[in-house]
C-alpha cells in the first residue's frame, strides 16, 4: 500500500496509519484516508469543450516540459520527447495532451495527441543538457 500511494502522489502522505478492527471498520478507515488525500492535479486553467477541467500539474509533470514518452503497451518503442500542453482527468485515467515531432513521409511534423500520464517519464540529465 505504501509503494502504490507513493506511486500515485509523489510522496507518501504525512498521516499514514494502519488499519484496525474488523474488515468493515478497515474499509471505513481506508475510505476515510482515500477521501482525505488530495488530488494530484493542480493550478487549473480552462476546460475543453466537454467542460472536462485542464490543469498545468500533476504530481511531477507540468505543463510546457519535455518529458519522456515510452508507451507501456509497445516497450520495443524507443522512447521519443514529448512537450505537455495540459493536463486531464481521462476516461481511462490521468492524461496528458502532449505535442511531439514525428516524422511524416520524410519530413518532420509537429502532432498532437493524448496520452496517459503513466507513459511519461522525466528526462534524464544527459538529455536535458
Amino acid at each position: 500500500m505504501r509503494a502504490a500511494l507513493t506511486r500515485r502522489y509523489g510522496v507518501l502522505p504525512p498521516l499514514l496509519q494502519e488499519t484496525e478492527g474488523g474488515i468493515g471498520m478497515q474499509r471505513s478507515q481506508l475510505g476515510a484516508f482515500l477521501d482525505g488525500l488530495a488530488s494530484p492535479f493542480s493550478e487549473p486553467f480552462g476546460e475543453h469543450p466537454n467542460g472536462t477541467p485542464l490543469y498545468r500539474r500533476y504530481g511531477w509533470i507540468e505543463t510546457d516540459a519535455i518529458t519522456n514518452l515510452v508507451y507501456r503497451a509497445a516497450p520495443s518503442l524507443p522512447a521519443r520527447q514529448a512537450r505537455v500542453l495540459a493536463l486531464f482527468e481521462g476516461p481511462s485515467g490521468p492524461t496528458a495532451d502532449v505535442e511531439m515531432e514525428e516524422i511524416v513521409r520524410g519530413h518532420p511534423k509537429i502532432s498532437a495527441r493524448w496520452v496517459s500520464v503513466k507513459d511519461l517519464r522525466p528526462l534524464t540529465m544527459q538529455e536535458a543538457a
